[in-house]
């Protein structure tokens, strides 16, 4: 992917001061392409000032990091959360290619030039001070951490051995363990697995006892469950006011072929969607789409995988949702 502008990329961002950041809440893909991505420009950038900040980390995200410290107790995680930080040059935003889900912007000069390397759908919006021809977007990969890699691999930078159990972790968690993945992925994971490295081995880092308020959530969801038919395929529809992306996935697990979880706030709602991925093979579903193509709302994702956030109008947010569901399954 980088093949045709790394060196522009890099010839641009030489001598800057960088900060580099991801969504709020960050997952494991965002949070391990941020790091391994400041492990690379350090590396060439070795002069430079390189910052690593989010605005808060998710509690799978959390508790990876204290599995992976148990194993790499030597490793140092060397980034800030919730920090100001001033003098910067470029931002650059990982795992995500929608403002509204970057909350560091809002600390942040707004006039700062930055770049996105993302593998959701291209919302191809035309943010004033993005460096667009720079992007690296595409939803070809299941995960933002194939890019990072891609781009470590284009200039021969020696990963340590923590680094390729990170980046396996963070292609594995964002492929669904490789539900959603493709060749491409099964091909970088087989390329950081060469090192001697075993499977079963980062497995243990990626598991999390559920606490008992997601079992709870997870029970609910199913008796507020809604039911739709369309010819043969099920849409289960459900609220809820936290868990909604386990919840969503339990609901395709269960035998919907679309969940729909609804999470309402007292000034704001987001609507969190999973599709099977058979389902979306045979028929043209892509979530990401769906949601990302509704006005006043800030939405996208993967074809199986998609979450919309608004602040008004969630009946008819939701009925356009469905009706656009509905219109791919029937056609």
């Amino acid at each position: 992917m980088f093949t045709s502008r790394k060196d522009d990329f890099l010839k641009y961002l030489k001598g800057k001061n960088l900060l580099i950041t991801s969504h709020d809440l960050v997952d494991l893909d965002g949070f391990i392409s941020g790091l391994c991505l400041k492990f690379f420009f350090e590396k060439i950038f070795s002069t430079q000032n390189i910052n690593l900040t989010f605005s808060g980390l998710s509690k799978h995200t959390k508790s990876f990091l204290k599995n992976f410290s148990q194993k790499f107790p030597e490793f140092n995680f060397s980034f800030q959360v919730k920090k100001d930080i001033l003098n910067v040059d470029v931002v650059i935003i990982v795992d995500s290619n929608n403002l509204d889900q970057i909350k560091l912007f809002n600390n942040l000069d707004l006039d700062i030039p930055f770049i996105f390397i993302d593998h959701h759908l291209n919302l191809q919006k035309n943010y004033p001070n993005n460096i667009s021809f720079l992007n690296v977007i595409s939803d070809n990969y299941s995960s933002t951490a194939e890019i990072v890699l891609e781009l470590i691999d284009c200039y021969n930078v020696t990963l340590p051995k923590p680094y390729k159990y990170l980046l396996i972790s963070a292609i594995l968690t964002d492929s669904g363990f490789l539900k959603y993945g493709n060749t491409g992925t099964i091909k970088h994971l087989f390329n950081l697995l060469c090192d001697g490295i075993e499977i079963q081995d980062v497995l243990p880092l990626l598991e999390k006892e559920k606490e008992i308020s997601e079992k709870i959530a997870r029970i609910k969801v199913l008796q507020r469950v809604k039911l739709i038919r369309v010819n043969d395929w099920l849409i289960g529809i459900s609220h809820l006011s936290s868990f909604s992306a386990s919840a969503a996935s339990l609901l395709t697990k269960v035998g919907f072929d679309v969940g729909i979880v609804i999470s309402e706030k007292k000034k704001d709602f987001r609507i969190t969607t999973r599709a099977k991925k058979q389902v979306c093979i045979k028929t043209g579903l892509h979530l990401g789409k769906i949601t990302s193509g509704i006005n006043s709302v800030s939405g996208g994702g993967h074809e199986g995988a998609a979450t919309l956030n608004g602040k008004i109008n969630l009946e008819e947010t939701l009925s356009q949702i469905i009706d656009k569901i509905k219109e791919t399954l029937i056609n």
